[in-house]
């Protein structure tokens, strides 16, 4: 049987977590803020004897109805581009062809940036 190792926790994967033998990640919480998602999935995604790949899960919510929630729209916007971004590097392409088409029903514009709520290191970067 192939190693596999998951793990399910609440922020278990930021900063100074060393679980390298992780191979499946189901990322519930997403965090605006870059550096914390970069570090999540880059926990998941270290290398290990035995393990080729990581299988990464990243679940969006998605109101029932926007016009019911309007506050939720840049949320969502944002976390929708954080996911194409995310999926750009993906051995599954389709996935972002995927996630781009459900933006696109959504009335997002993708090909825009959304700077909001990403923070900015302390030197200005």
């Amino acid at each position: 049987m192939p190693w596999k190792s998951r793990l399910v926790s609440i922020r278990c994967l930021d900063e100074g977590v060393d679980i390298p033998s992780v191979s499946h990640a189901l990322i519930l919480a997403s965090s605006q803020n870059p550096r914390q998602f970069i570090q999540r999935r880059g926990r998941v995604l270290r290398k290990f004897p035995g393990k080729p790949f990581a299988v990464i899960h990243d679940a969006i919510v998605v109101p029932v109805n926007l016009d019911d929630e309007p506050e939720q729209t840049s949320l969502l916007r944002a976390e929708m581009l954080r996911s194409i971004e995310f999926a750009e590097h993906a051995i599954n392409k389709m996935a972002g062809a995927e996630l781009r088409s459900i933006a696109a029903n959504l009335g997002f514009d993708v090909g825009v940036p959304n700077d909001a709520g990403f923070e900015e290191d302390d030197d200005g970067e």
